[in-house]
């Protein structure tokens, strides 16, 4: 029989990394296929909310199970995501100001210096000892899988980006498959210190 802290924990991590990757199908879609270059004025935004709602949605669906009345998390983590993508948009254009030649490891540690933020908006509606410090290891771990590990999973990138050219138009890739991969340590690293919470 499979204990209930490790059931939530699987539950919590498939949910985001389903979360994650149906945004990032959405944006690709968004950028190749509808708004170009564009898209870049309103990545904030877009990251945000497009980024955010889903996780928190998706989270919020294995969450209400375990903790009653927690609707206010949908809300705490776009607002945590759409304010750490400002932030992150912020500290990248000045890392790419300053230095021109800025690096991978330059642009991973301005969009990590943001993370945080996800959890402090999150630690509103769960009050729980070490979730900031959770929610950061999670979410910098899915940014380092972005930036250093961009051809991690390729036959799902390479069927997110057949779908996704089919739509465009044009031959396209995709990031889908590191999304995946850094969604899920995202989703394990805060699903199993939100386990430890509940029993």
């Amino acid at each position: 029989m499979i204990s209930r802290r490790v059931l939530f924990t699987l539950q919590w991590t498939l949910a985001t990394a389903l979360a994650v990757v149906i945004a990032n199908l959405i944006i690709e879609i968004l950028f190749f296929a509808v708004m170009g270059w564009a898209l870049l004025f309103l990545l904030p935004f877009v990251g945000g909310v497009i980024g955010g709602f889903p996780v928190g949605l998706f989270q919020w669906m294995v969450l209400r199970r375990y903790v009653p009345k927690s609707e206010a998390w949908i809300v705490a983590t776009t607002l945590g995501f759409f304010a750490a993508w400002c932030v992150a948009a912020i500290l990248v254009a000045i890392v790419l100001t300053v230095a021109k030649e800025a690096g991978n490891a330059a642009v991973f540690l301005a969009l990590a210096a943001a993370t945080p933020i996800i959890g402090l908006a999150q630690r509103r509606v769960i009050k729980t000892r070490f979730w900031v410090i959770a929610s950061t290891v999670g979410w910098t771990s899915f940014v380092a899988v972005l930036t250093f590990g961009t051809h991690s999973l390729p036959s799902v990138s390479n069927l997110s980006a057949k779908l996704v050219s089919a739509i465009a138009g044009y031959a396209m890739t995709s990031m889908a498959g590191a999304a995946l991969l850094g969604a899920a340590l995202a989703g394990a690293t805060t699903g199993i210190a939100l386990a430890s919470e509940l029993e």
